[in-house]
């Protein structure tokens, strides 16, 4: 049996310290990236939240009104009045930044799969309007790209 020299016994503690470092520091990234998905979940949440109360306390009541009709993708903007046009525009764009930005988010990989599931089917459902399908021009690239991906047949059976 040979002696091991206090050297080597050194060097190996110290290995081993990095080795316990390392591994610290990745809990740590792990734990800022639980918590960093949980923020995003909660600024969705929020939105949402905020966009609910808004149609709620709207003084017109228009907003309300159009989000009443019936689905909004299906709904036939020619059938609407002035106000009740600009309402719904302003529905529509909210939606579209929001399904844009959770597209966004789901790249970057802090959406999970399940949650992307039940998006994916909501973009699906406004791109399939034919009355929506020109609300999405401007929308960042990589979405835009994402989008060409899907059928390019557009519906538009109004409710009406």
């Amino acid at each position: 049996m040979k002696k091991v020299s206090f050297d080597t016994w050194i060097q190996l503690l110290g290995m081993a310290g990095v080795l316990g470092g390392l591994l610290f520091v990745g809990l740590e990234m792990r734990q800022s990236q639980t918590i960093a998905v949980a923020g995003q979940t909660q600024a969705r949440n929020q939105a949402q939240l905020d966009f609910q109360l808004a149609v709620l306390t709207a003084e017109e009541r228009l907003s309300r009104r159009i989000l009443g009709m019936g689905a909004l993708p299906m709904l036939d903007p020619t059938t609407l009045t002035q106000e009740e046009n600009e309402a719904r525009r302003h529905i529509v764009n909210w939606r579209i930044i929001s399904l844009q930005n959770a597209f966004q988010q789901y790249q970057l990989e802090l959406i999970p799969e399940d949650v992307w599931e039940q998006v994916r089917g909501r973009i699906q459902d406004n791109w399939e309007s034919c009355y929506l399908r020109e609300s999405f021009a401007g929308v960042i690239p990589s979405f835009r790209e994402y989008l060409l991906t899907l059928p390019e047949d557009c519906i538009s059976e109004s409710l009406e």
